[in-house]
């Protein structure tokens, strides 16, 4: 879970850092991935009753993904 929530910001780093809209589209990409990741190994923590506040964690995935996604909108139009 670590591995997947630092992987996030990093991608979005690494985009911004590069030259171009179609490199940082593709690291906000690989960070949606990372989103996605991490949200099912907080479904499968719950699960296996790791912890409990699992609605609460996919809801923070869930307002990020959001924000990566709009970001991602943003940068395709401007292509």
């Amino acid at each position: 879970m670590r591995r997947a929530a630092i992987s996030v910001p990093a991608n979005i780093a690494e985009g911004f850092a590069r030259n171009g809209s179609k490199e940082l589209l593709h690291f906000l990409g690989i960070a949606a991935g990372s989103l996605s990741e991490l949200d099912t190994l907080i479904e499968l923590a719950g699960r296996l009753s790791y912890f409990e506040q699992t609605e609460e964690l996919q809801g923070k995935v869930d307002e990020v993904s959001g924000l990566v996604m709009g970001l991602a909108a943003s940068v395709r139009r401007k292509l």
